[in-house]
């Protein structure tokens, strides 16, 4: 069981390696081209489909690190990509949100904000904005963890490859 103190650590150490990640992403012309053509196509707000991206990111490794406590933040480091991308495309979103630490007010929002599409997406009937939106979501974080093999030539990259390539 991690304390209050871990559980901030590791908060932390999310938010860092999913701030990081869009931006080695972007470092490069042709995918930051590819990301605002999707967005454009898609019609959403880029600044926000972008804060969403990231703390759905932050949600996936958050609950990763929950479900396997690992000693500290060098653990958490070996965290692969694929395992990221495995929790936010097969975890039950409910899932997500559980134990959060306390949040900022901005970062409260957007977890509120996703929690809403989340619930639409699952209670959806057919096709609906709401249902679309999530799948865009899953999409952008898709193609950022994507990038992050291409630009590190390695086939499943870990938190640790982020947060040296981003500095």
């Amino acid at each position: 069981m991690m304390t209050g103190e871990q559980r901030e650590n590791a908060w932390r150490f999310c938010t860092t390696v999913s701030t990081r990640l869009p931006e080695l992403c972007t470092r490069n012309a042709s995918f930051r081209g590819e990301i605002t053509r999707l967005y454009q196509n898609w019609q959403v707000d880029a600044v926000g489909t972008d804060a969403k991206a990231r703390l759905l990111l932050s949600l996936a490794l958050y609950s990763l690190i929950l479900d396997h406590p690992r000693s500290g933040e060098t653990d958490w480091e070996e965290i692969a990509t694929a395992d990221i991308l495995e929790r936010v495309v097969t975890r039950p979103t409910y899932e997500l949100f559980a134990s959060l630490p306390s949040l900022g007010r901005e970062d409260e929002g957007h977890v509120q904000a996703l929690k809403f599409i989340s619930y639409q997406f699952g209670t959806s009937a057919g096709p609906s904005a709401t249902a679309n939106y999530w799948a865009h979501l899953i999409t952008a974080v898709s193609r950022f963890l994507e990038q992050v093999s291409t630009v590190s030539s390695e086939e499943s990259p870990t938190c640790k490859t982020i947060l040296l390539m981003a500095q």
